[in-house]
């Protein structure tokens, strides 16, 4: 019966170990979805057209916000879209997520209005 009931406290044991680690890999992902996001939602996207990129701030404070730490930042833009890439850790995981924006066309009518 002992042996039982050990063999029970270790299943439980790793068990919770593994819902532990599956809950900090979701929020980890999810921080770094929200990083992605928040960096292009942001953004200046009139001025991202023009090659200024968005700096880490709002990646950082997004990461901050799910008690993680932003390991790596990325923003690049060609002519017609921005991308960022980041990668996070949140209680030990570690996540990446990628999001991308298509820029306005240069000399667009809003542009060109001064609006």
């Amino acid at each position: 019966m002992a042996l039982l009931a050990l063999a029970l406290l270790v299943g439980l044991g790793l068990v919770a170990r593994w819902g532990n680690a599956a809950l900090a890999s979701s929020r980890a992902q999810a921080a770094a979805d929200a990083a992605a996001l928040v960096t292009l939602a942001a953004a200046d996207v009139t001025a991202m057209a023009h090659g200024v990129l968005p700096d880490d701030a709002a990646a950082r404070r997004a990461v901050r916000g799910a008690g993680g730490a932003l390991v790596s930042f990325e923003v690049h833009a060609d002519d017609v879209t921005a991308h960022v890439d980041v990668v996070v850790e949140v209680d030990g995981q570690r996540a990446s997520a990628s999001a991308a924006l298509t820029l306005p066309p240069s000399g667009s009518a809003a542009e060109m209005s001064g609006g």
